[in-house]
């Protein structure tokens, strides 16, 4: 090889270097990483100028096509020097949050209305109106479609690397994250009497199954029959449950979490199978899932029924520590529902009593999650607060403190403490904290889906449902920088009510907020059939991406909703700058007839990614 030649490639090599002088890429590795990646760099630095770099001579074996001559050596050969030092490694965990988008003709917008009154649905797809059977058939052959083309999330993988090769790896995708630890997974369980920092002394209050059904309104959803039928439920838990400790086994299977079977996890599927006996459960564990958000293609045929719910009772933190840091967990959630369009129901977390793990009621990981809904915990028992109202107490060990993201969390506080004789005797047959009010409401949305069956798959429009149901007041909110709704989800409202739904497909800021002719527009839905003086209240959200969420450190539109009648703004609400994934109003109507609401796009931080956008209206007391 021509000596010229190699010299011009070392050139280009060294005009790449400097042109990436720019170092923001070291902000996506672990504080350690980064540590031992920028002393590496000083030291190799401070070597060059001392000029102690020991070097040797390298001797071109082979030519370019590794043709190798008689005498070891070819002709023109070139000798280079390189310096002599091995760069030293570091065991680290690569995440790969990189999100490829399905390539599939979009399905919708869709548009559902029911009227509770005269027991009326009406579907619209693609702005015609369509018959119940024919819009189910449509949407389960585009399901179909859509899982076959769906590709996985890539699994994050343990490496041994310099620190060379770690900013090589960085420069090579702005989704990738290095780090130096994996984390820790603990349950949020609370039992009995506790003391908890910064509340003093509570009691805990246990609601029976029949009082839990009843107070949510579960009871007449079971009665017409509607028990999460043909829905199926992921959960991730420390290890698996014992099968011969749950209400129904035969609709329980442990998918991927070891031998091992756990009081917890055997708690989380009672609760699941009590409020949803007819869903199917499936179990798995944080090692197999917590780093992609949730099982491979949950809608395939590979499973009987089809996974749509995941809840999760765990909590995670690095460094022995909570922080309000928006993890790298919490973005594969956030990618996983975003993926998949499973709905993520996620604990808010509990308070630790050691401030040394916990010093702040911090939203536990991957209840960051932006597409998730977070839950926190609420006493079952109505009572009175000192000024006499009635209401449901928010109890003292439920996080609310929002993720660096700023998004409110959490988004709905709902049912903390249940008694039963099918629940571990080991917890006395009670189940408390977040881990019990999340997967109570998992099973709500099982329930739900079975009756509202076009919800299924379309998480933006179960935030709104379970945002826009709720009921009976909460006291002693601890929510101080604003998130988790002030009642408890009521069934009736979901299933029973007249309610208005829908969602546009996944498109990016041209194809959602562009017209033909590049002009900004407003995504925009009428709604009929309204009486004046009905109340409504109204949610909308919207899904991101969790690569996107986590290399901004915030989500990417700023926004607003705004309701119009005979083209008179009625009720409008703009997001708080770039940290809310979803926006609610409620407003009364002024005269009998249609309203319509209209969703801008005021910036976009991320034109070029997909999002997808739902609602939902209900009518409320």
């Amino acid at each position: 090889m021509n000596t010229k030649i190699i010299l011009a490639f070392s050139l280009a090599a060294v005009a790449s270097v400097q042109a990436q002088t720019e170092d923001s890429y070291l902000d996506r590795l672990s504080p350690k990483a980064r540590e031992f990646v920028e002393n590496y760099k000083a030291e190799k630095s401070a070597k060059k100028v001392s000029g102690n770099i020991q070097k040797k001579k390298v001797v071109l074996k082979n030519d370019v096509l590794g043709r190798k001559l008689k005498n070891g050596q070819i002709q023109d050969s070139t000798v280079y020097i390189i310096k002599d030092e091995a760069e030293p490694k570091m065991e680290v965990i690569v995440n790969d949050l990189t999100v490829e988008d399905v390539d599939i003709e979009p399905l919708g917008p869709v548009h559902y209305s029911y009227n509770s009154e005269t027991k009326k649905e009406v579907f619209w797809l693609n702005g015609k109106k369509i018959d119940k059977n024919t819009f189910l058939k449509k949407t389960e052959d585009w399901e179909k479609r859509r899982a076959k083309k769906l590709k996985p999330l890539k699994k994050p993988y343990k490496a041994l690397l310099t620190p060379s090769e770690m900013e090589a790896k960085l420069r090579s995708s702005e989704d990738l994250y290095i780090e130096d630890e994996k984390p820790v997974a603990a349950p949020n369980y609370y039992s009995g009497t506790q003391t908890t920092r910064g509340y003093g002394t509570y009691t805990a209050y246990y609601a029976t199954r029949d009082e839990a059904l009843q107070t949510s309104q579960l009871k007449r959803a079971h009665a017409d029959g509607y028990k999460g039928n043909d829905i199926g439920i992921y959960f991730m838990e420390n290890d698996c449950a014992n099968s011969s400790k749950i209400p129904y086994r035969s609709r329980y299977t442990s998918k991927a979490c070891g031998n091992q079977t756990g009081l917890h996890a055997t708690a989380v599927t009672d609760i699941l199978q009590l409020f949803a006996p007819s869903a199917t459960v499936y179990g798995y564990d944080d090692a197999h899932i917590s780093e992609t958000g949730g099982p491979d293609n949950p809608m395939s045929s590979s499973f009987n029924p089809k996974i749509y719910i995941g809840t999760v009772s765990l909590g995670f933190y690095y460094d022995n520590k909570y922080t309000n840091k928006y993890e790298s967990i919490d973005a594969a959630f956030d990618n996983y529902i975003y993926n998949t369009g499973v709905t993520a129901f996620l604990n808010a977390g509990n308070l630790q009593d050691d401030a040394s793990i916990q010093p702040k009621a911090t939203i536990h990981t991957p209840g960051k999650a932006a597409n998730a809904i977070t839950v926190g915990a609420a006493d079952p028992m109505l009572q009175y607060s000192p000024t006499g109202s009635l209401g449901y107490n928010y109890m003292q060990y439920s996080c609310h403190i929002n993720p660096e993201t700023g998004t409110p969390k959490p988004e709905i506080m709902n049912l903390a403490g249940f008694y039963d004789a099918i629940l571990p005797s080991e917890y006395y047959n009670t189940f408390d904290g977040t881990s019990s009010s999340t997967p109570f409401s998992a099973a709500m949305a099982a329930v739900l889906m079975s009756k509202r069956t076009f919800i299924k798959g379309h998480p933006e429009v179960v935030k709104p449902i379970f945002l826009t149901s709720t009921a009976g007041h909460v006291f002693n909110n601890r929510d101080t920088d604003g998130g988790a709704v002030p009642g408890i989800p009521s069934f009736d409202l979901m299933g029973y009510n007249k309610v208005y739904s829908g969602y546009w497909p996944k498109g990016n800021d041209q194809a959602l907020f562009k017209d033909n002719n590049g002009n900004n527009k407003e995504l925009e839905v009428t709604l009929e059939n309204l009486v004046a003086g009905e109340k409504y209240k109204l949610a909308v959200a919207y899904l991101a991406k969790g690569s996107t969420i986590k290399r901004l450190k915030k989500l990417p539109l700023n926004w607003s909703v705004t309701v119009y009648q005979n083209n008179k703004s009625i009720s409008s609400y703009t997001a708080n700058n770039n940290n809310q994934e979803y926006i609610m109003q409620t407003f009364t109507v002024p005269k009998s007839g249609s309203v319509s609401i209209r969703i801008k796009r005021n910036s976009n931080a991320a034109p070029d990614d997909k999002i997808a956008i739902g609602y939902n209206m209900a009518k409320v007391p």
